[in-house]
């Protein structure tokens, strides 16, 4: 395995797009060894990306916290920039 396949593993979901993006790219465009480096790299990261597809599905939703609700302020009276003499 290349040095970028034992990566694979520790990449989030993100850099896993990213690279399976460039690696589709260089199969199609790339010099004999970039295709055939990605030949061999696209399925690993598919792999890994349907991986933490199901890992993602399996957890259930972070419960998030609701702010405390506001207290209302009355609205102040009179002149608020007099200081007092």
């Amino acid at each position: 395995m290349t040095p970028l396949a034992d990566k694979i593993t520790t990449m989030n979901a993100a850099d896993l797009k990213t690279l399976r993006a460039n690696a589709a790219r260089l199969l199609e465009h790339g010099s004999p060894a970039q295709m055939s480096s990605a030949g061999e790299i696209l399925p690993l990261i598919d792999t890994q990306l349907a991986v933490l597809a199901e890992k993602a599905a399996s957890e259930p939703a972070p419960v998030r916290k609701r702010a405390a609700p506001k207290k209302k302020v009355p609205p102040a009276t009179g002149h608020q920039t007099a200081l007092p003499g």
